[in-house]
């Protein structure tokens, strides 16, 4: 009897956890469709501005521009919490910080675009960091505090150079801005090295939104 009752036991913890296993994969394939559809729309958007150059679509693509990266940052946070909290295989981890990763990396070349094209005032800032790196901690911490202060006009990409042996973009992003410390930003292009404290970085994001509440006091 004690023997059945294990079995049943066992079969329905089992049965649970393949259960929780679909929820979570169905959640993971729900936020990328989401997210391919999205950023098709964008580039889309992008397009249609240059080939239609006199009529004025930027506002209009600063905005869902904008939206999509907040979304981005929290569903996609929510997805990778998931994993972390509910022990997924190291495959599978591996594979959605991939795409984080990845989604991350188009959208801020999409914002780059539209920076120059639509002369947005934004901020865009690649966010190169290492979990075995004691000081990025701090970082994270003035990086989302300068998110919270300047709301969509600060666009933050988190590149974890954890993956940098499983995902090649990693390698070409690092390389092309000679990332050899950590924390790096590169804030609109120009690197920084080195913990970054929060009067550095207001000046610097300052330089490019001066008209910002922020900036202005």
């Amino acid at each position: 009897m004690a023997g059945v009752i294990t079995l049943l036991i066992f079969g329905l913890g089992l049965t649970l956890g393949i259960i929780l296993d679909d929820q979570k994969y169905n959640l993971v394939e729900e936020v990328n469709m989401e997210q391919e559809v999205r950023y098709f729309s964008l580039q889309m958007q992008y397009m249609y501005l240059n080939s239609y150059s006199t009529y004025n679509n930027c506002p209009i693509l600063t905005t869902a521009l904008k939206a999509a990266v907040e979304d981005l940052s929290s569903s996609l946070g929510e997805v990778i919490s998931y994993e972390e909290e509910n022990k997924a295989s190291d495959k599978r981890k591996d594979l959605v910080m991939r795409r984080y990763f990845l989604d991350n990396i188009r959208y801020w070349m999409l914002a780059r675009e539209s920076q120059e094209k639509c002369q947005m005032e934004i901020v865009t800032i690649l966010y190169f960091y290492s979990e075995d790196c004691p000081s990025c901690p701090n970082q994270g911490t003035i990086l989302t505090y300068f998110k919270t202060l300047f709301g969509e006009q600060v666009l933050v990409f988190p590149i974890n150079l954890r993956y940098q042996q499983s995902e090649p973009m990693i390698d070409i992003i690092s390389s092309q801005f000679e990332v050899t410390k950590y924390p790096t930003l590169v804030i609109n292009d120009k690197k920084y090295e080195g913990v970054m404290n929060q009067e550095q970085l207001q000046q610097i994001i300052c330089l490019s939104l001066t008209s910002a509440p922020p900036c202005q006091k």
